[in-house]
């Protein structure tokens, strides 16, 4: 500073605390006693306004926070449960809690009720980011035992074959914008059951259902793949051909989106080992 500036704040500074800071002596300036009373203070804040400049260095041990995701049972199988052990194995104080997907699940995420979301589908607004996880597509799915396979292995099965045969119904989405017949679209449950036995919210109990009974069932073909190394009497029987393509998707807000905390979670999700099959692999069933 100038020798006027330094005057100049001075005479700022007199008036501000009513005191003369410094006297002028033969030695030079003295500080008063005032202005050895605050030495301390302003010595700390210098510090403190100096660390707003400073980058820490993140470090996901120092974490101690408890990330919420919105999203359905078939989410955590299939792309959450090989991150947890990851984010625990590096980040021990955090906690992860899996809250149900619902339709305004953008308007918890702009307001902090949580951190993100596992969805197809990615709400218009211009505030909120995303990262497709992997392409997916609903396949028909029955159990070993069930009259379908056996006719599989003699001809391509169609749409006709299955009509013979009660199935069980998923309706855990809160919106469809695909408008596709096999996606888990809430739906309206009628009072007399036809076609329908069993209607779930989840998709992970229907699989051993089918296993145990003569019932099909549409299931995401990357958590039919995952389930068959824990049940190998599911089986799967073909892509209905009307069955859209669609991609899981990580969703998060503005909010977080360069928060260190939330950017190592994010990339944790999406680096850790999955298997994931080809949709393109899957034969069709004919209409």
């Amino acid at each position: 500073m100038s020798v006027g500036g330094v005057s100049r704040t001075l005479a700022k500074l007199r008036e501000l605390l009513d005191d003369d800071l410094f006297l002028r002596t033969n030695r030079g300036l003295v500080p008063t006693p005032r202005a050895r009373e605050l030495n301390g203070g302003v010595a700390e804040l210098l510090v403190n306004y100096g660390r707003l400049f400073e980058k820490e260095v993140f470090r996901p041990s120092d974490v101690r926070r408890i990330f919420r995701i919105l999203c359905v049972d078939n989410a955590i199988f299939t792309f959450l449960t090989p991150s947890v052990s990851a984010l625990l194995e590096k980040a021990p104080s955090i906690g992860v809690e899996f809250r149900p997907i619902r339709a305004d699940f953008g308007r918890l995420l702009s307001s902090g009720e949580a951190d993100f979301a596992i969805f197809p589908f990615v709400p218009s607004d211009p505030n909120l980011h995303s990262l497709r996880l992997a392409d997916d597509v609903f396949v028909l799915v029955c159990g070993r035992h069930h009259p379908l396979v056996k006719l599989a292995q003699e001809r391509t099965l169609t749409r006709k074959d299955f009509k013979a045969y009660r199935q069980i119904r998923v309706m855990t989405g809160p919106l469809n914008d695909l408008d596709d017949p096999w996606f888990d679209a809430e739906a309206d449950i009628p009072l007399m059951a036809e076609n329908i036995a069993v209607w779930s919210p989840f998709f992970i109990p229907i699989a051993q259902i089918l296993c145990q009974t003569n019932l099909w069932g549409a299931l995401p073909l990357q958590l039919a793949v995952q389930l068959q190394k824990l049940m190998p009497d599911l089986i799967i029987l073909g892509r209905p051909k009307n069955a859209v393509v669609y991609g899981p998707t990580l969703i998060w807000h503005n909010r977080t989106h360069q928060d260190p905390a939330s950017v190592w979670v994010r990339s944790v999700i999406v680096s850790a080992p999955k298997t994931l099959a080809d949709v393109n692999s899957i034969h069709f069933i004919e209409d």
